[in-house]
C-alpha cells in the first residue's frame, strides 16, 4: 500500500513523526513523506505580516498537491497538520482518490493546537486521537465518529541497554524524571528532596536558588539516546502529566502520554500518575504503578526502592505488556484495521 505521511520533523529530536514513519516501512508498505512546517519565511516573521503568512501557506498547500500527484497514495496520512487548508484535504480525497487520515497527538497541545483540530478534522475522511479527553472534546464540538489510537513505543529505540560504569554514574539516580518544569510538578518533586533524585529537561533552570530542588538538577532538554540511558541507570522513573488544562471547556487531560510506553519499552520501574487512560491500558502493581495524589508519592518510592524483586517483577511484566499490544506497527495496524485497509 502506498501511504503519504505528514508530521513535524524536528531537526534536534526524534519523536512520533519518526516512529510512525519506522513502522509504516516495517510493515512493508511504500512511504512517502511531507513535512507540513516546511515554511520558506519563518513564522516569528510571517505572523505579524498577513500577506506573507497567506503566501507561504498557499505556496506549502500547492506543494503538497504536487507532491500528491506524483506519489499518488493510497492514503493520506497526517499528524495533526495545522497548517493544511481543509480544500486541500477535500482535493486530495475528490481528485486523486485517497483515503485522508488525521491523526492527532499531544491533547491538547499549546495555545490554538485544539482549536485549530477542531476546525481541520471535518475534512478528513478518518480521524484518530490518542485520548479519550481529545475525543470528547471533539465530540462536544461536532466532530463525532473519531476513534481513539494510543501512542505507543518503538522497541529498536526504547530498550534495555547495558551501560558502562561510567554511564551508570553519570546517568544513574535513585528517581529519576525527564520532562518540562512545570508548577505541578515542583509540587511533587519537592516531597522527594530527601532521596537520591535526578531531573532533566527543559525549564528547570530557571527554579529559584532557593528551591530545595535545584541541587537535583542534573541536565536540560535531552534526547532519546539519553533519556534512554537514564531510564536504563535508574532504579524508579516517574512519569507525572499532571493537571494541565485547555482553554477550550477547561478538558482535563487523561491521556496516556507516550513517555507511558517508551519507559515500559525500557524494562524500568515506572510510578505514574493515575489517568484514565493509563489505568484502562495497564494494571496498576503489575505492569506499573499508579498513584492519586503527590502526597502517595513518597510512600511509594520507599516502598519500592526496598523491594528490588518487586520492581523488577513490575518492570519486567510492563515491558512484556507494552511489547505485545502498544508499539507503533501495533498502532499502524490498528489503525488500517479500523479503516477497513488491513
Amino acid at each position: 500500500m502506498k501511504i503519504l505521511f505528514s508530521g513535524y520533523h524536528n531537526p534536534s529530536n526524534m519523536a512520533q513523526t519518526e516512529y510512525v514513519e519506522r513502522a509504516i516501512l516495517q510493515l512493508g508498505h511504500e512511504l512517502e513523506t511531507h513535512d507540513y512546517r516546511q515554511h520558506i519565511i519563518p513564522y516569528r516573521i510571517s505572523s505579524k505580516l498577513p500577506f506573507l503568512y497567506q503566501w507561504d501557506m498557499k505556496r506549502l498547500n500547492n506543494g503538497l498537491i504536487k507532491l500528491v500527484n506524483q506519489f499518488k497514495p493510497d492514503i493520506f496520512l497526517v499528524n495533526c497538520g495545522g497548517t493544511l487548508f481543509s480544500e486541500t484535504i477535500t482535493e486530495i480525497h475528490e481528485r486523486f482518490n485517497t483515503i485522508t487520515i488525521n491523526w492527532l497527538s499531544d491533547f491538547p497541545g499549546g495555545a490554538g493546537v485544539l482549536e485549530t483540530a477542531l476546525k481541520v478534522v471535518p475534512a478528513y475522511d478518518f480521524f484518530f486521537a490518542q485520548s479519550t479527553d481529545a475525543l470528547k472534546a471533539h465530540e462536544q464540538h461536532g466532530n463525532k465518529g473519531g476513534m481513539q489510537l494510543n501512542a505507543a513505543c518503538d522497541p529498536d529505540i526504547h530498550k534495555p541497554l547495558n551501560l558502562s560504569s561510567e554511564e551508570k554514574v553519570k546517568y544513574g539516580s535513585d528517581i529519576c524524571f525527564v520532562g518540562s518544569m512545570y508548577p505541578e510538578r515542583v509540587d511533587l518533586f519537592e516531597t522527594l528532596t530527601d532521596f537520591d533524585l535526578g531531573i532533566w529537561g527543559p525549564g528547570w533552570d530557571k527554579l529559584d536558588n532557593n528551591s530545595p530542588l535545584k541541587k537535583h538538577i542534573r541536565g536540560g532538554p535531552t534526547t532519546p539516546d539519553t533519556w534512554v540511558k537514564i531510564y536504563n541507570a535508574s532504579k524508579i522513573v516517574i512519569n507525572y502529566m499532571g493537571r494541565y488544562s485547555t482553554d477550550v471547556d477547561e478538558v482535563k487531560i487523561t491521556q496516556a502520554s507516550p513517555r507511558v510506553f517508551e519507559t515500559l519499552s525500557c524494562g524500568s520501574f515506572q510510578i505514574v500518575d493515575s489517568k484514565k487512560d493509563v489505568v484502562s491500558l495497564f494494571n496498576s502493581g503489575e505492569h506499573l504503578v499508579c498513584f492519586k495524589k503527590i502526597c502517595e508519592v513518597k510512600d511509594l518510592v520507599k516502598e519500592y526502592l526496598g523491594n528490588h524483586q518487586k520492581r523488577e517483577e513490575i518492570a519486567n511484566n510492563g515491558r512484556k505488556e507494552v511489547l505485545a499490544k502498544h508499539t507503533w506497527v501495533h498502532r499502524i495496524e490498528e489503525m488500517l484495521k479500523a479503516i477497513g485497509k488491513r
